[in-house]
């Protein structure tokens, strides 16, 4: 994703709106078990405010993944806010080290907005993915999806002869 700021280049507080679709490369394999099934659409504005472009934009994507405690199957879609400033970069600061590798940086009128928009998905991304609020996950014997109170094998009903006087601890 190349954004074009060339006509925002010589005017301080200029800046242009732009709206992109497009797949990116980092996203093309998953993320451990989110599979990206959409191209990330971004809609936003660049500002010009000196030698440094401030992007504020929204990313919206779709997914598939798996409920974290079940295994079922989950589409869902993930709207992402972004707020970058991204620095010129040319000859006098290549040389900086530390205090800019977090930065992102352009060169010339183009931004490359591939590695702004993958990290703030990535970062954006929820820890758990769960069916519902509700979901019990799966029984520790059978393995089928727990829905009621018990499963149906009775795998809670099996304790480990070592723990069982402890069965009856909170019900005193």
């Amino acid at each position: 994703m190349k954004l074009d700021i060339i006509s925002i280049m010589k005017d301080v507080g200029a800046s242009i709106r732009f709206e992109m679709t497009e797949n990116i490369e980092a996203f093309e394999t998953g993320i451990g078990t989110v599979y990206f099934t959409s191209p990330v659409t971004v809609k936003g504005t660049a500002t010009n405010l000196n030698r440094m472009i401030e992007i504020k934009a929204e990313a919206q994507i779709d997914y598939r993944t798996v409920c974290d405690r079940c295994g079922e199957p989950l589409e869902r879609h993930l709207t992402v806010p972004i707020n970058e400033n991204v620095i010129e970069r040319n000859d006098e600061n290549k040389d900086k080290t530390a205090e800019d590798d977090d930065a992102f940086t352009y060169t010339g009128h183009y931004i490359d907005l591939d590695p702004i928009v993958a990290d703030a998905v990535i970062l954006n991304l929820p820890m758990q993915h769960l069916c519902s609020e509700e979901c019990r996950g799966l029984c520790p014997v059978c393995g089928r999806k727990l829905t009621g109170d018990r499963c149906e094998c009775g795998g809670y009903e099996n304790i480990d002869p070592r723990l069982e006087a402890l069965k009856n601890y909170f019900k005193q």
